[in-house]
């Protein structure tokens, strides 16, 4: 009977916590600029199931998005601040004076509202969806190799970009020549809202060796990204998240090598790096793990642990150098408190793990090198999946989606620790500038192959074109512009623009500008 007593009182006192706190929701944001009167309205809603007192901010981006700086310092009223009741027609009022000056910028307005109710990281855990993952992993699996499987390696890099922007992500991009090849690192950014000058990184590489399909090196790091993109954009974040996709990975680290020294900006402080590295394979079979040559030497407390549950292939290795020991701990606290069904084995390589090469095998590498913080989140490569690197590299070959959305898990979390993210919810809207432009009647563009000296456009007018001389800009599926050059078109006349032989093929769009018009096109270059 005193156990029917002591679980009824159980019950009664569980039913007296509290539930958990909900985020707000911000909802149908609109934005309404007056340029004439140089006002703004800014309407929107926002709910709370607490009801709970909310702090309401607005940032403003005067190039889409990629930061929010300008216009930072504009006069807002009515709904904004601290403390703003939940509910429907919400207004804030803007003067937007300051902004009247710059006539063309791509401008955004960025509205977050928190409830200052602490961050609670089961809810991410909760978020992830193994069964979203394990369909994305079958999309990206194939041959991803710039020589032997260009066309799904391009299929893959162009998914990561349609999902970071479907994610209202600042997506970028860096392409480098590689031989007679291009490389691509493509990237997605939730731009913090209160120190964006310091950026956490969680990324893979998407390119895979040339016979192999690649499902587990790197499929299954691609689409930890992937969802990780998904869960964390949802949330506002005091310090920027990016996700990265790397292209040439298995050609030497290139990708990794190449956003450090020309793609990552020089004022940027990293806060800390999570790459993932093969993170799907597992095996609870005895003797399914492998070690490097010494390892129970350098590492003697992870050896004892690995030999004492039998050498089993059945836990994420957390790698860090000297540098990157905090991040380490931040880590393996994330999966003991939040995602206890995975098991951690840490290992903090002396300086830059100089005397382990094994250790040094993919693209946190060159983050040590360059002096930041970084951790390498892996199965264990072919110390455990004998099908690395072999045409046998397939979903159906021991990946194990439960361990994979453990991993990816347990790194947003991490990840979420490091970026400050918040109790609340965020919208975006785009607003125009004051520009007057009227389309003319298309001119046709066309591609007319590869030259010698680059990719050729075709320019062809008719007789309503409506230019004689203009600007021809190319820009890439996000909207950088990646080529400019003058140009000139009689009526009824072609002129052929050759683009850089190192343009890569893809989607872009071509945009004919002049003084009293402009016009842009789609197009496919191969």
């Amino acid at each position: 009977m005193k156990y029917v007593i002591l679980i009824a009182a159980l019950l009664v006192t569980i039913g007296q916590l509290p539930a958990q706190n909900a985020r707000p929701s911000v909802q149908n944001l609109v934005v309404v600029p007056n340029w004439n009167s140089q006002s703004m309205d800014i309407n929107y809603d926002v709910s709370d199931a607490e009801n709970d007192p909310l702090e309401v901010w607005v940032e403003v981006s005067d190039d889409g998005g990629n930061s929010y700086q300008a216009g930072n310092t504009l006069l807002f009223s009515g709904d904004i601040g601290f403390p703003v009741q939940a509910g429907s027609n919400k207004l804030i009022t803007a003067d937007i004076s300051a902004l009247a000056g710059m006539a063309g910028a791509n401008w955004t307005l960025r509205l977050t509202a928190i409830d200052h109710a602490p961050f609670d990281p089961a809810e991410l855990v909760a978020m992830v969806d193994s069964n979203r993952m394990r369909n994305d992993l079958l999309f990206v699996e194939g041959i991803r190799h710039h020589a032997t499987g260009a066309a799904h390696l391009m299929e893959v890099r162009d998914s990561l970009i349609h999902l970071f922007e479907e994610n209202d992500l600042a997506s970028g991009n860096q392409y480098f020549p590689f031989g007679g090849f291009t490389g691509w690192n493509v990237w997605g950014t939730m731009v913090g809202s209160q120190s964006a000058d310091t950026t956490v990184i969680i990324d893979a590489h998407f390119d895979a060796v040339s016979n192999a399909p690649g499902a587990d090196d790197n499929g299954s790091g691609v689409v930890g990204v992937m969802e990780a993109s998904r869960v964390m954009s949802a949330f506002p974040s005091r310090r920027n998240v990016r996700f990265i996709g790397f292209d040439l990975e298995e050609s030497g680290l290139i990708g990794s090598k190449r956003y450090i020294s020309d793609g990552l900006a020089a004022a940027t402080e990293l806060a800390g790096v999570f790459n993932f590295e093969m993170i799907g394979y597992y095996s609870n079979e005895p003797n399914s793990q492998m070690l490097p040559a010494g390892f129970n030497l350098l590492f003697p407390a992870a050896y004892t642990a690995i030999q004492n549950d039998g050498f089993r292939g059945n836990f994420v290795t957390n790698v860090a150098n000297t540098a990157s020991s905090t991040l380490a701990d931040i880590y393996s606290n994330a999966a003991a408190q939040y995602v206890p069904g995975l098991k951690v084995i840490t290992l903090k390589a002396p300086g830059n793990s100089q005397s382990v090469p094994d250790l040094r095998r993919s693209d946190h590498a060159p983050f040590w090198d360059a002096g930041y913080q970084a951790l390498m989140l892996t199965d264990g490569a072919d110390f455990r999946n004998l099908c690395y690197h072999t045409p046998n590299d397939t979903f159906g070959n021991k990946l194990n989606m439960t361990f994979m959305s453990q991993i990816t898990q347990t790194t947003i979390v991490a990840a979420a620790q490091v970026a400050g993210l918040q109790h609340g919810d965020w919208a975006k809207a785009d607003f125009s500038s004051p520009v007057s432009t009227h389309t003319a009647d298309a001119c046709a563009i066309s591609v007319v192959g590869i030259g010698p000296n680059g990719k050729n456009l075709r320019l062809e007018s008719g007789a309503a074109c409506g230019f004689a001389k203009g600007l021809i800009e190319l820009f890439d599926v996000h909207g950088r512009s990646i080529y400019a050059t003058p140009f000139t078109l009689n009526t009824g006349s072609t002129t052929t623009i050759t683009l850089p032989q190192s343009t890569p093929g893809g989607i872009y769009f071509v945009q004919l500008s002049s003084t009293v018009t402009r016009q842009v096109q789609k197009i496919y270059i191969p």
